[in-house]
């Protein structure tokens, strides 16, 4: 067996004016691409990758906090109706207690009590149904996106990297044909 290094191949390409695309003769009609290329190509992935997770962090925790907000606002609203039906509940039975002579007054403030307390659980119960529509919508919007933008830095990545590889092959075949004639 022959040294590759002594052989006229060798010697032949040694002559050759140099092509500096990062490519390195390994003997035998094979090519390797430099370290720098293949870094390059990890850290594109690298950052695609991360870029993806972050919009797809960012998405989970918009959702996260406006679904929180929508919980929190409803609880408000609930508590207040709560209270006040309580509250208007109180005064009508210390009217009734105080006054006997007071019951119908007493009963039209009762009622009163119960259409306010029943709007205002109806108005924030559709305040939260609306509100958590509306994060699922952004949620689903933004997870959407994200998978996208992941598709597409996946895609753009490999297109890279068929573009390296027919580059690399066509060079070496001009090469060799440029050496064959």
């Amino acid at each position: 067996m022959t040294n590759p290094r002594k052989s006229a191949d060798f010697r032949g390409l040694q002559d050759d004016p140099p092509l500096d695309q990062g490519l390195f003769c390994v003997g035998n009609g094979q090519a390797a691409c430099g370290l720098r290329a293949v870094l390059a190509g990890a850290a594109f992935f690298a950052g695609a990758f991360f870029a993806a997770a972050f919009f797809a962090g960012a998405a989970f925790f918009t959702a996260t906090f406006l679904a929180g907000a929508a919980f929190f606002a409803a609880a408000f609203f609930a508590g207040a109706a709560f209270f006040t039906a309580t509250f208007f509940a109180g005064a009508f039975f210390a009217v009734a207690f105080f006054a006997g002579a007071a019951f119908f007054t007493a009963t039209f403030f009762a009622g009163a009590a119960f259409f306010a307390a029943a709007f205002f659980a109806g108005a924030a119960f559709f305040t939260a149904t609306f509100l958590a529509g509306a994060v699922f919508f952004a949620g689903a919007a933004a997870f959407f996106t994200a998978a996208f933008f992941a598709g597409a830095a996946f895609f753009a990545g490999a297109a890279f990297l068929a573009a390296g590889f027919f580059a690399v092959a066509i060079m070496f075949s001009l090469s060799r044909l440029a050496k064959n004639t």
